[in-house]
């Protein structure tokens, strides 16, 4: 958001600001000076007029003329005495110079008398013909009798104190001394009364006069730092926000900054580390786009390799669903894009299988390109006949031929007997299995190890035997499981493995792996998986020779419906169906069949099995498949009161299903749709 630059603007405000300041603290401190400057000269003019009286009185008279009430021609001569210095000030009144007018008001001599009263002795007013008389009182100002009193007691030499006249309303300065008589006591007291309005006034003149000249000052300084600072600060950050802005513009472009900064101080020094941060942002944008491409290259490489390492083991389950003497599953979650784990699984022949679960040092690529050579070696061999050993002794001789990495892989490897769960193994460094047996727990089973395939020529491994019985259940891990460590660095070990195991030994297969998955992402929580984990679960399942349940897998195709309704149509004229019965379920048999076909699997391919069974009169056909998640028995069930035009399309024909059937059921239950009806054959 492009926004308008302020720092000039707060500058000047700034400085306006602090020029008011100025001009305040100036125009005070003048202020008071002024004043007192004015105020003492205002002083000393009238104690040079109360000091000349008290030199020029004679204090012995004093006593006389207070006593008798009577004047005589040394009291006149005082009298015209004081009116004359009156007057004198009196007459300048109109002659005004820098220190403003000094004009005494009243010069008179008097003695403290009863009560709040002081008693006149002589009395001179400016151009006055009412003088007091001699003897005539008049009242004290606040304080002054006071004052005066201190001065006949000589217990102060002078007075002075500022006052408002009550009759004229003037401000008034008085001062006061005494007249001593021959013997040094003092007799009297003389006091002049200056009209003082003008300090006001002078001191206005003067402040008005400074803070003119100093707003004049300061504004031309003002102006004068503004302009340096807009010169040396504010257009060369302007020019350095427009060099960024340009470099933004142009980051992609071989176009070279140029910033004509020429301060000579740090924005100079700025506007160069302007110039060297955009060639170095230049250069680091090439090498960043170089690497990133390179990173997409290998990302790129790593998801075909790890595509690659999924597609080199079996992932698709269930495995073979046309056995029902045993079930497995398997899965492995690599630390990185693609690991050093690997599992395999595979028919030998029709009553043997292999199992494999092996574990390859290091990981990342070359860990992955190992595991697949190795996975390679191990099914290649297996399937040229030998024992488990003979066949490690084999691959291990094949891989220390070429293994100049010097990496290794621990294998162990298995191959059972179907018919009778006699399995034959062989190890080669790896972790023990753990086996359930039927009504018990799983417990690690020990055997004798031999050392890592890789690792040197001519090694010999030893076969053993491990005996499973129908219901028992057989576990192959890598120490990915038992070496899950937790943020606090905690291992899972072998115990809370075996916890993990016997907490879902009830489930099949595919749901002791998603169980046991469960247990080890609660107790990792949010720590990073530190290595490969990979697992194998295998079930021998009891099989009832004299059970009459019968399964048919095919793919999910309408080109397939034919066979399906063979199968179950051949079921139920076997049990003695009736033919309303057999069409009220090859309708339902049809509908499901047509749905999973259609929708499962969406654009791709997968298998539908269709098992089928009877129980004491009541058929259950079960349509199990591995497509989207779908309850076709949530749709509302459509109004059949309404006609064939206001009905909505769809819903129907499973509307007919659960009418024709006696139950309906769906589930979806370890990554399979499971759909199951039942019909009574006896009605």
């Amino acid at each position: 958001m492009k926004r308008e630059g302020k720092i000039a603007k707060r500058t000047l405000i700034g400085l306006v600001m602090l020029a008011f300041v100025i001009v305040f603290a100036i125009s005070t401190a003048i202020t008071v000076q002024v004043r007192q400057e004015l105020e003492k000269k205002y002083t000393d003019f009238a104690f040079s007029y109360v000091n000349a009286a008290a030199d020029y009185i004679d204090g012995d008279t004093i006593s006389q003329y207070l006593k008798t009430g009577k004047t005589d021609d040394y009291y006149d001569e005082i009298a015209h005495y004081l009116q004359a210095s009156v007057d004198s000030t009196a007459e300048k009144e109109e002659e005004e110079n820098a220190d403003g007018k000094m004009q005494i008001k009243y010069l008179y001599v008097f003695v403290p008398g009863e009560g709040d009263d002081y008693i006149y002795v002589w009395d001179a007013e400016e151009f006055s013909d009412e003088n007091a008389e001699l003897l005539e009182t008049y009242p004290f100002s606040e304080g002054a009798k006071e004052q005066a009193i201190r001065i006949m007691n000589k217990e102060i030499p002078s007075d002075k104190r500022r006052y408002t006249d009550s009759e004229s309303k003037e401000e008034m300065l008085t001062v006061s001394v005494g007249i001593p008589d021959s013997k040094g006591n003092i007799v009297a007291v003389v006091a002049v009364d200056l009209l003082v309005n003008d300090i006001q006034n002078v001191s206005m003149k003067v402040i008005v006069s400074v803070i003119v000249s100093v707003i004049g000052i300061m504004a031309l300084a003002i102006i004068a730092y503004y302009q340096i600072m807009r010169k040396r600060i504010v257009d060369p950050i302007v020019t350095l926000h427009k060099a960024t802005e340009d470099i933004v513009e142009h980051i992609d472009s071989d176009k070279e900054l140029v910033i004509d900064i020429k301060t000579d101080d740090e924005l100079e020094m700025l506007a160069d580390s302007f110039v060297e941060m955009n060639k170095k942002l230049k250069e680091y944008i090439k090498q960043n786009e170089l690497i990133t491409s390179e990173k997409e290259r290998i990302g790129a490489e790593l998801s075909i390799a790890s595509t690659i390492q999924d597609n080199s083991i079996p992932n698709l389950f269930p495995a073979f669903p046309e056995r029902k003497e045993f079930d497995i599953y398997a899965s492995m979650t690599p630390a990185k894009e693609v690991g050093g784990d690997f599992y395999n699984f595979f028919l030998v022949d029709d009553d043997h299988l292999a199992v494999v679960m092996a574990d390859v040092s290091g990981k990342g690529i070359p860990a992955a390109l190992f595991m697949m050579v190795s996975n390679i070696l191990i099914s290649d061999r297996t399937h040229l006949g030998g024992t488990p050993a003979e066949i490690l002794e084999s691959v291990n001789d094949s891989i220390c031929a070429s293994n100049e990495a010097d990496m290794f892989v621990t294998v162990w490897l298995g191959i059972l007997e179907i018919s009778t769960g006699k399995m034959i193994a062989a190890n080669a460094g790896h972790d023990d299995p753990a086996v359930c047996r039927k009504n018990g727990d799983f417990e690690i089973v020990k055997n004798r190890h031999g050392i890592v395939i890789g690792a040197m020529e001519g090694v010999h491994y030893q076969n053993f035997e491990i005996q499973l019985e129908k219901g028992d259940k057989f576990f192959l891990y890598t120490d990915g499981l038992p070496e899950a460590t937790d943020k606090n660095e905690k291992m899972l070990t072998l115990d809370g493995m075996l916890i993990a195991l016997n907490k879902n030994k009830e489930k099949n297969p595919k749901g002791i792996l998603d169980g046991v998955n469960e247990c080890v992402n609660e107790f990792v929580g949010d720590a990073p998986q530190f290595d490969d984990l990979t697992m194998l679960s295998l079930e021998l399942m009891e099989v009832d020779e004299n059970n009459s349940d019968k399964a048919l897998t095919v793919e999910a195709d309408n080109d397939n419906l034919d066979e399906v309704m063979g199968f179950v149509d051949s079921f139920l004229e076997e049990k003695g169906a009736s033919m309303k019965t057999m069409m009220q379920v090859d309708l339902a048999v049809e509908e499901i069949f047509v749905n999973i076909a259609n929708y499962a699997y969406g654009d791709g391919t997968g298998n539908a099995e269709i098992s089928i069974s009877e129980n004491g009169g009541e058929v259950s056909i079960v349509f199990k498949d591995s497509g989207v998640p779908y309850n076709p028995l949530e749709k509302e069930d459509p109004d059949i009161t309404l006609s064939a035009e206001e009905r909505e399309i769809g819903g129907l024909g499973v509307f007919l299903t659960k009418k024709n059937m006696d139950t309906v059921k769906y589930e979806f239950r370890d990554g399979f749709n499971i759909l199951t009806m039942t019909k009574s054959i006896n009605q």
